[in-house]
């Protein structure tokens, strides 16, 4: 605790009214890492959170790399709006592509699915019957946000109280204390 009784030791962001209470796990209702104290409930209660560390949903393709004009990819291919299967030489999975294909070869790629545990440098091949070589490099990746089955609910809070941990999210499924204030 901190200095003075009731007090975390990082009670040095202002506090503010939660408004965001809502299972839409996204990025506008984000708080970034936030101080979450209970309020002046006369209730106590439970509250679910989904807190920073590991709470991610991982980093899916934002892009691959460009295929130059006059050196289209792979042979075999048709133009497909996808979803196309995807294999990837890293740790990633579940990316989906749609393809413009030209005599066979790719010319222009659209990202459908992003996946999700990808790492910039991963090899993105896609899939498609009678298509061969059709391999991307992943030049960018985007941040997913978590999902509900990230959270952790904390039971027996009491009045004038803060959480133990940093928080992201908080979600309506299993919040029953009567306020929460969030330092942003």
């Amino acid at each position: 605790m901190g200095q003075f009784g009731n007090s975390p030791d990082f009670a040095t962001f202002d506090i503010q009214q939660l408004n965001t209470i809502t299972n839409d796990i996204n990025q506008t209702t984000f708080l970034n890492s936030s101080v979450i104290y209970i309020g002046d409930n006369t209730n106590v209660g439970d509250v679910m959170v989904v807190i920073p560390a590991g709470s991610t949903g991982g980093f899916g393709v934002q892009t691959l790399a460009t295929i130059p004009p006059r050196q289209p990819v792979g042979t075999g291919y048709a133009t497909a709006a996808g979803p196309l299967a995807t294999t990837t030489s890293g740790g990633g999975t579940g990316c989906t592509v749609g393809i413009t294909a030209v005599g066979g070869a790719i010319t222009s790629i659209t990202i459908i699915a992003a996946g999700v545990g990808y790492e910039s440098g991963d090899t993105v091949t896609v899939t498609q019957g009678g298509g061969a070589n059709g391999t991307l490099t992943v030049t960018a990746l985007r941040s997913l946000p978590p999902t509900a089955t990230q959270a952790v609910t904390f039971h027996g809070l009491q009045a004038g109280g803060f959480l133990p941990v940093i928080v992201d999210y908080v979600l309506e499924t299993g919040t029953t204390v009567g306020q929460l204030v969030a330092a942003q």
